[in-house]
C-alpha cells in the first residue's frame, strides 16, 4: 500500500529506508507440530497471528528478529550502546539456549528460518540456521529494476563472507552507518515484544533512537553513541581509581596514628598479633593443601572408574563372543548369564519370581534345559571353553565389585573436597578480614620499635595514593574532553528535534490520544550533568508530568510506548515503516481494547505495516482492527493450523471456534 495523502508532512527526505517483511519461512521448526515447515506470505498491511497461550506466538516474532539481525531480543535489554548491545544479544550461545527449548534434538541440525525483506529497489531473502552460530547460511539479492537475482553462497564462500555481504547490503539499502544501528532499530524501536521494554522511559535507548530519527545523519548517530560509551567508561574508571585512593588513605591514617601514639590499645601485644596472623596464614595454607589433595584424589578416582569401565566392557564383550560360539552346545546353558544370575540370587532372571534356584539346579543336575526340558549335551568336549567362561564370569564380578567400591569412594571424596573447599574459602576470608582490621598493628609488630620503617611504609603508600589520584584526574579530564565533543552533537540534535518536532510531536499526540482519549504532550529534556549526558522525552498527561513509568497505568504505558515507536518509525523512515508487536491486550479493559485497535488502524492508514500476535480470545482490539481494516487490509493466520492445542484448550475448543468466527465476521 502506498502512503496516502494526509495531514502528516512528507518525510521522504529522511535518510533511513526501513525494510518491509514480505515472507517468513521456517524449516523443520517442530515446535509447530502440525506444520514444521511454515511458509507465510505477508500480503496485507496488518498481519495478525492469533492463537491460544503457549503455542509459540512470541517465538515467531523472535525468530523473525533473529533471522533479520542475527540476535535474539534481550528481555532485560539494559541499553548502554548499540555496539555493546549487539555484542551481547548476538552471542551464539544466547540463540542456541533460546531455541533449545523449542526445537527437538532430532531437528537441531536441520532447523532454519528465512525472511524476505523488500525495499523499493531491491529484495533480500536471508536464511539462518537456528543452531551452529548466528551467521547467514543463504542470501538471495534481487535487483528490482533489472530483475536479476544473485543467490549465495557460492562454493567458495563461507558463512563469515556471506554475513559480511548481508551486513553491507543492509547498510547500503537502509542508509545506516553500521549494522549495530540496524539491530538497535529492529529490537528497540520496531519491536514491542513479551519483554515489554518501555522506550519512553529508557533515556539511554531513547537518546540513541532520537539521534537516528532526528540527527543530521547516521554517521553522527554512530559517533555520538561511541562518545557516550567512552565517556561513561572514563567516568567509571575515574570513580574506581578514586575508590582505590581512599582505601590507601585509610591505611596511611592507621600508620600515622601509630607514629602519633593515638592507636587504640586493645591490650594485644605485637608478638601476640603476629602469632595470630601466622596462625591464620598456616590455617589457610593447610586448608588449601587439603583441598588440592582432595581434588587430586577425586581425579584419581575418576581415572580408575574410567579404566575399570573399559575393562568391564572388554570382559563382557569377550564373554558374549565366547558364549555365542558355544551356543550350539546345550552344555553351555548352565553358564548362560540369566541362568547364573538366577542361581546366585535365587530369583528368576526372566520374570523375577523368587526361590527358584533349587528347581533350576535340579533340572541342570538331571541334564535337562530348565526352560524347555530338552536333554543337555554332556559330552564335555568344550571343557576349555567352559573354563574360560567361568574365568570371565569371575573377572566380571570382580570388576563390578571394584566399580562399586570406586563409586562409594568417589562420593566420599567429593563430599570431602566440597568441605575442604568451603574450609579454605572461610580461612582465606578470615585472614583477609584480620589483615584489613589489624593492618596498622601488623606493620608495627613487623617493624618493632623501628618507627622509621613505619614512616617508609607511609611514604610508599602516599606515592601510591598520589598515583591513583593522578590517574583519576586523567580519566576525568578525558571524560570532560569526550563530553565537550559530545555537546556539539547534542546541540545539533536539539536544534534538529526542535525543527522536526513540528511534525513528530503532533503525530505522537494523534496516535496516543486516539488510544488514551486524554491530552498528551512531550518535551525534550537535555541532561547536562558532569557525568550525565543524553536526552529524554518528558510526557505530560492532562498537563501533569509523568516522569516515571509507574506514574501511568500498565495498559496506558504499554500503548503510549507503542504510539511513540509508531511516531518515531514513521518520522525516520523513507517510505513505509514496519512494527512487530506482541500485543499486550491482556492489560486492557474492553473500552481501551477498541481504542487500541483504532490506533493501529490509524498507523497503517499512512502506508505503514504491522506484524502482530494476540491471544485467541474475545478481544475488542482484534475485532475493532478487523472491522476497520476489513479483509483487504488485514490478514489473520490461525496458530491452531500450525500446532496442537493443549489438553485443557481442546476441552474448550468451541470457544476458540466462536472467537475465530467473530473475527472472520468483522473482516467481511
Amino acid at each position: 500500500m502506498e502512503r496516502k495523502e494526509s495531514s502528516v508532512p512528507d518525510i521522504a527526505d529522511r535518510k533511513i529506508s526501513l525494510p518491509t517483511i514480505k515472507r517468513v519461512a521456517l524449516a523443520n521448526f517442530d515446535l509447530y507440530s502440525n506444520n514444521p515447515n511454515v511458509s507465510t506470505v505477508i500480503e496485507r498491511p496488518v498481519f495478525f497471528l492469533i492463537g491460544a497461550n503457549g503455542l509459540g506466538k512470541s517465538t515467531f516474532l523472535n525468530t523473525i528478529n533473529f533471522t533479520i539481525t542475527g540476535a535474539i531480543p534481550d528481555p532485560s535489554r539494559k541499553f548502554q550502546s548499540a555496539q555493546d548491545y549487539l555484542r551481547n544479544a548476538g552471542r551464539a550461545d544466547r540463540s542456541e539456549d533460546y531455541f533449545s527449548g523449542r526445537i527437538s534434538e532430532h531437528s537441531r541440525s536441520i532447523a532454519s528460518a528465512t525472511v524476505e525483506l523488500a525495499w523499493s529497489n531491491a529484495n533480500l531473502s536471508v536464511t539462518r540456521d537456528l543452531f551452529g552460530g548466528t551467521g547467514v547460511s543463504r542470501l538471495a539479492i534481487e535487483d528490482v529494476v533489472s530483475g536479476t537475482i544473485d543467490v549465495r553462497p557460492s562454493s567458495e564462500e563461507d558463512s563469515n563472507d556471506l554475513t559480511g555481504l548481508y551486513h553491507a547490503k543492509i547498510l547500503e539499502l537502509t542508509g545506516l552507518e553500521d549494522f549495530a544501528q540496524f539491530v538497535f532499530l529492529m529490537h528497540f524501536v520496531a519491536t514491542f515484544d513479551e519483554g515489554r521494554h518501555l522506550l519512553m522511559w529508557d533515556d539511554a535507548a531513547l537518546t540513541n533512537a532520537l539521534y537516528l530519527a532526528f540527527g543530521a545523519d547516521p554517521v553522527a548517530a554512530k559517533a555520538a553513541d561511541k562518545l557516550q560509551r567512552e565517556m561513561d567508561r572514563e567516568s567509571s574508571r575515574a570513580r574506581n581509581v578514586r575508590f582505590s585512593a581512599r582505601h590507601v588513605s585509610d591505611r596511611i591514617k592507621q600508620l600515622a596514628d601509630l607514629l602519633e601514639g593515638t592507636e587504640t590499645d586493645d591490650h594485644t601485644t605485637g608478638a601476640e598479633l603476629q602469632a595470630q596472623h601466622d596462625a591464620l596464614v598456616a590455617r589457610q595454607s593447610d586448608a588449601e593443601q587439603r583441598m588440592r589433595r582432595k581434588q587430586a584424589e577425586m581425579l584419581d578416582a575418576d581415572l580408575k572408574w574410567t579404566d575399570l569401565s573399559a575393562s568391564l566392557t572388554e570382559a563382557q564383550l569377550e564373554y558374549r563372543r565366547l558364549f555365542s560360539n558355544r551356543l550350539q552346545l546345550s552344555s553351555s546353558v548352565e553358564h548362560h548369564p540369566i541362568v547364573r544370575a538366577t542361581l546366585s540370587e535365587d530369583r528368576c532372571g526372566l520374570c523375577g519370581n523368587v526361590h527358584v534356584a533349587a528347581k533350576i539346579q535340579a533340572a541342570l543336575d538331571k541334564g535337562e534345559c530348565p526352560l524347555c526340558d530338552s536333554v543337555l549335551d554332556r559330552s564335555g568336549g568344550d571343557a576349555a571353553a567352559i573354563s574360560e567362561l567361568q574365568r570371565l564370569d569371575s573377572e566380571i564380578a570382580r570388576i563390578r565389585d571394584d566399580l562399586d567400591t570406586i563409586l562409594r569412594s568417589r562420593a566420599r571424596i567429593s563430599d570431602e573436597f566440597a568441605a575442604a573447599q568451603a574450609t579454605e574459602e572461610a580461612a582465606a576470608e578470615e585472614l583477609r578480614q584480620f589483615e584489613e582490621k589489624e593492618a596498622a598493628g601488623l606493620v608495627k609488630a613487623q617493624s618493632g620499635s623501628n618507627f622509621s620503617a613505619i614512616q617508609l611504609e607511609i611514604d610508599k603508600l602516599e606515592k601510591e595514593r598520589q598515583a591513583f589520584l593522578a590517574q583519576s584526574e586523567a580519566h576525568y579530564r578525558k571524560r570532560d574532553e569526550l563530553r565537550n565533543q559530545l555537546r556539539s552533537y547534542e546541540k545539533a540534535l536539539k536544534e534538529q528535534y526542535e525543527a522536526g518536532s513540528e511534525r513528530f510531536v503532533p503525530r505522537f499526540r494523534e496516535l496516543s490520544e486516539d488510544f488514551i482519549g486524554r491530552p498528551i504532550d512531550v518535551d525534550l529534556e537535555h541532561r547536562q550533568g558532569a557525568n550525565d549526558s543524553g536526552f529524554g522525552l518528558r510526557m505530560r498527561m492532562d498537563d501533569q508530568l509523568r516522569a516515571q513509568s509507574d506514574s501511568v497505568s500498565e495498559s496506558q504505558r504499554f500503548f503510549i510506548d507503542i504510539a511513540l515507536r509508531m511516531a518515531l518509525s514513521e518520522y525516520m523512515a523513507k517510505g513505509a515503516a514496519t512494527l512487530l508487536i506482541d500485543t499486550p491486550e491482556g492489560s486492557l479493559d474492553i473500552a481501551y481494547e477498541a481504542r487500541a485497535g483504532s490506533m493501529f488502524s490509524k498507523f497503517v492508514a499512512e502506508g505503514n505495516r504491522v506484524l502482530m500476535t494476540a491471544n485467541l480470545r474475545s478481544s475488542q482490539l482484534v475485532l475493532r482492527l478487523a472491522g476497520l481494516q476489513k479483509s483487504d487490509g488485514m490478514q489473520v493466520v490461525r496458530m491452531t493450523d500450525w500446532t496442537d492445542l493443549s489438553e485443557v484448550q481442546r476441552s474448550e475448543e468451541a470457544l476458540f471456534i466462536d472467537a475465530y468466527n467473530a473475527i472472520d465476521g468483522a473482516l467481511n
